[in-house]
């Protein structure tokens, strides 16, 4: 073994003996060297992220700022646009505030974060709202997640906000949905680089009435705009791509075991096209933890009849960090099928062509010779989209009509659920404010039962049969309930008792058929799905009584409460949560690192789930197929013959990376013989143990009676195994003609 260096003895000697370091310190030798400047600790970041305006990112923003000072920290409001808000302007109270700079632009003045003062200002934590904002021309950086870039170089932590539609690479997908073009966007890899994301949920209802409220716009904008983007079939599907984008952060997070990565090649022509095919590929490489390269064949020798749309798809290659590759050739399909052979990827996407002239559907494009070209790659044919509608259409039904409509069949009493996926994040709070709210506008409120320090918090709230009442103790009395008969009852915790012993969860029915509201709350830990997938990982308690799904699908609302696990796992040691013997139990068990990320991920799918009925059901009654798909439906193709588990199992797989609905579609041309239907049957029961359905339909086009299928269905994505039967290329060819807004996955040989 070496010796240390002189001054790694002096600090062991400081450490065993401080004389003995003295003296090491006087008889070492030293060398007089330039001081080093000490390296600047580089600043968190902390995002909260929304699926639409008025959500509540900047008054949560706040809220955490006026915490943080109150405890101690030094903060300041680097930049806050409050929009007239009443509820914002109280929340910013008297937090110090860094002036704005003025900036004249075209006869206006502009007022925009001064970044310069924000750094000499130097404070411990900084409030900076509306992350994808673009500055007015001549200041520092065109772009404020930049600007927030150079603050945390600086040493300073930064708290954002963030709409989900300024994520670059859903950009295309929130725009086909509400018909609204997005200027503004951030990308991804400035999320990716948050160190916390913390998403603020609420029900497209909630904000409605909000937004009638006057909470979010004035009142004489709020009929324009309840028509226009805050439709309410534009909130769902913006909810839950919120909420499916933030499961697959925590899950990346999470990390665990996790397949090699697949690279994914973008092949882009002109048109506007190419950055919708980039985004798609950006995404699919994200999952898949590989590398996205972009590919644009120009012709060689002639002028690239594409350069005068190229701009805009080269700047998204660059924002989302993608490489380019631009090479000049005669034969574009061969061009992408050497490059994507060399470059070894496992993806290749590529827009299905548009018809021209009279027999196109007979001739031989690019697709078809891309997937000729690469049997062992996976190719994905990028839909063509229907042209998006305006903001304004004027043929759909009233949206408050059709919410109205939804919940006739009810009963008469809704149902309101704030889930959690830990204790501690919040939900029994976030219940008394809403009770708070209602309340203070006039409804008769009461709360119900409500557990643990909860009767703390009432305040002005009434609680059912006073303070020694078996509501401050958590339990529920429904025939005390039931004669009070109020409009509304808060109720902490569906799988706490009732007076009888009897789960709360079980008599929500009877109280809501006697016509009165329920806002309860649920912990995720608590349901069946969840115990009978995490089980002994859980760690709960024996006694502890399990609730059936039901009591949350039942529910008309349902938000996740969403607090990072560290704020979490913090909040349990100061024991806010649970007393310290309690505490280092479930540190034990359910608060585990990383139970505690998959219990998170699994609350944001949940969700997600609950607001994807709630869509399609709205979307049905309003006899409306787009644009307000959020949740993406596989179909996969399953023919009669021997082989087929593998390309069920490939797509069940593929389903469940995106939390995708799967269907097994298997076409009837003739009378099938015995053993084709007992193979199917096989086939039917693999699709329902994987978590798809399994559909038989009669049809002698086999094209055709698939793409009817998928119209009519909401199809987004079809799964194609190759085959060597020159029939079943005939059908994939015709299939990828006939369908428009769906992509069809052309599954490689390999598998």
């Amino acid at each position: 073994m070496t010796d240390p260096p002189p001054e790694s003895a002096a600090r062991a000697a400081e450490a065993t003996d401080p004389a003995a370091f003295a003296a090491a310190a006087v008889a070492t030798p030293r060398v007089a060297a330039p001081a080093a400047a000490p390296a600047v600790r580089r600043g968190r970041l902390k995002a909260y992220l929304g699926a639409m305006p008025g959500s509540g990112k900047t008054f949560a923003m706040l809220r955490e700022g006026r915490d943080r000072r109150d405890a101690g920290e030094d903060v300041v409001i680097g930049f806050v646009e409050a929009h007239g808000r009443p509820r914002t302007l109280e929340a910013i109270g008297t937090l110090e505030v860094v002036p704005r700079i003025e900036v004249e632009y075209h006869g206006t003045t502009l007022s925009e974060m001064d970044v310069e003062a924000v750094i000499a200002r130097h404070p411990q934590v900084a409030l900076i709202d509306e992350l994808a904002h673009t500055n007015a021309p001549g200041v520092r950086h065109e772009k404020r997640w930049k600007d927030i870039e150079d603050i945390r170089d600086a040493g300073i932590d930064v708290i954002t906000t963030l709409n989900i539609q300024h994520v670059e690479s859903v950009k295309d997908v929130v725009e086909r949905i509400t018909g609204i073009t997005v200027r503004e966007t951030v990308p991804d890899a400035v999320l990716d680089r948050a160190d916390e994301v913390q998403f603020i949920d609420i029900t497209p209802e909630a904000l409605r009435k909000r937004m009638r409220h006057g909470n979010v716009y004035p009142l004489d904008r709020v009929d324009t705009a309840l028509r226009n983007f805050f439709r309410p079939g534009n909130l769902a599907a913006l909810r839950e791509i919120g909420l499916r984008l933030v499961a697959e952060r925590v899950e990346e997070e999470r990390g665990g075991i996790q397949a090699p990565p697949e690279d994914v090649l973008v092949a882009v022509g002109g048109g506007p096209t190419g950055e919708a095919l980039i985004r798609r590929g950006v995404r699919q490489a994200r999952r898949r933890h590989g590398f996205c390269a972009v590919v644009h064949v120009r012709p060689l020798g002639m002028p690239d009849p594409d350069a005068a749309g190229a701009d805009g798809w080269r700047r998204l290659a660059a924002e989302l960090q993608t490489s380019v590759l631009e090479p000049e050739a005669a034969d574009v399909p061969a061009t992408l099928v050497t490059i994507a052979r060399e470059r070894g990827v496992r993806h290749v996407m590529v827009g299905e062509p548009r018809p021209h002239g009279m027999l196109w559907w007979a001739r031989r494009n690019i697709v078809d010779r891309v997937v000729e070209g690469l049997p062992d790659v996976d190719i994905h044919v990028i839909a063509r989209y229907a042209a998006v509608p305006g903001p304004v259409l004027g043929a759909r039904p009233n949206p408050d009509s059709l919410l109205r409509d939804l919940s006739g069949s009810r009963p008469r009493g809704g149902l309101r659920l704030y889930i959690s996926y830990a204790r501690g994040a919040g939900a029994t709070t976030a219940m008394l404010d809403e009770a708070r709210r209602r309340a203070g506008r006039g409804t008769d409120v009461v709360v119900g039962a409500v557990s643990g320090g909860g009767a703390s918090r009432l305040g002005d709230l009434r609680l059912l049969g006073g303070p020694d009442s078996p509501a401050a103790r958590g339990l529920l009395d429904v025939e005390a309930l039931l004669s009070r008969n109020p409009e509304v009852v808060a109720v902490d915790d569906l799988c706490g008792l009732t007076t009888t012993g009897q789960l709360v969860g079980h008599l929500i029915p009877r109280i809501r058929a006697a016509g009165i509201t329920v806002i309860g709350t649920v912990h995720l830990a608590d349901l069946r799905s969840t115990v009978g997938l995490m089980g002994t990982l859980l760690r709960r308690p024996a006694a502890r009584p399990v609730l059936d799904d039901s009591a949350v699908d039942s529910a008309d609302e349902v938000e996740v409460v969403d607090v990072p696990p560290g704020a979490l796992e913090e909040r349990l040691r100061q024991g806010e949560i649970m007393e310290p013997g309690e505490a280092l139990q479930a540190l034990q068990g359910e608060f585990r690192p990383e139970v505690l990320a998959a219990l998170r991920e699994m609350a944001f799918r949940r969700v997600a789930e609950h607001c994807d009925r709630r869509l399609v059901t709205y979307m049905s009654t309003a006899r409306i197929k787009e644009p307000w798909e959020a949740r993406p439906r596989v179909l996969v193709l399953v023919p009669p013959r021997p082989g087929q588990e593998a390309v069920i199992r490939r797509a069940a797989a593929h389903a469940a990376r995106r939390d995708d609905a799967l269907t097994a579609l298997s076409v009837r041309r003739r009378p099938r013989s015995d053993e084709e239907k007992q193979r199917l049957g096989s086939y039917a029961t693999l699709t329902h143990q994987l978590g798809g359905d399994f559909v038989t339909v009669d049809g002698r086009d086999v094209a055709q009676t698939v793409a009817d299928y998928a119209r009519d269905h909401s199809i987004t994505e079809i799964l194609v195994l190759r085959s060597p039967h020159a029939a079943s290329s005939r059908t994939l060819r015709r299939l990828i003609r006939l369908v428009d807004n769906v992509d069809v996955h052309v599954v490689a040989s390999r598998d």
